[in-house]
């Protein structure tokens, strides 16, 4: 009676990981690897589900734009883009204690005028680390840009 008592608990959790109640945990990625998955889901969005990706990788306001964002909002900015992305560079990566700062360079060549322009653009991320994960907590433009996005597109 014990035993059985005893594996209970191990047939529950079992149980509920394979049900996804208790879901495991998602791999820490630097501050740098977060940023870019943020910019690289921003760009090749394809569907509604890719919101809650990008929801994921973000806390405090700017989680909370995405989640009040409408699914028309984020099919006109995000699923019906023409943004490709050539490359991403990072400038300059700070970290201190549960803080980092990422400035970064990204070219893109812009598809939705009349004539595919190649644009360079820059901006600096905030980060904030909770529970072993940094989220992006806001984004600032940097630099001379030359894309404005008026639909709320940001990466």
């Amino acid at each position: 009676m014990k035993i059985i008592l005893g594996l209970l608990p191990l047939v529950f959790f079992a149980s509920c990981t394979k049900l996804g109640i208790f879901s495991p945990t998602r791999p820490a990625k630097s501050p740098e690897e977060v940023v870019k998955s943020f910019i690289e889901l921003s760009a090749s969005a394809k569907e509604f589900t890719d919101k809650k990706k990008l929801e994921e990788l973000c806390a405090g306001e700017l989680r909370r734009a995405l989640e009040r964002m409408t699914d028309e909002a984020f099919k006109i900015s995000y699923i019906a883009n023409q943004i490709k992305i050539k490359e991403i560079k990072i400038l300059e990566s700070t970290t201190q204690n549960d803080t980092a700062k990422i400035r970064y360079q990204i070219a893109v060549e812009n598809q939705s005028g009349t004539e595919p322009t190649d644009e360079i653009n820059e901006r600096e991320v905030e980060l904030t680390r909770s529970q072993g994960h940094w989220y992006i907590a806001s984004i600032r433009i940097k630099g001379t840009d030359k894309i404005a996005f008026t639909r709320g597109m940001i990466f």
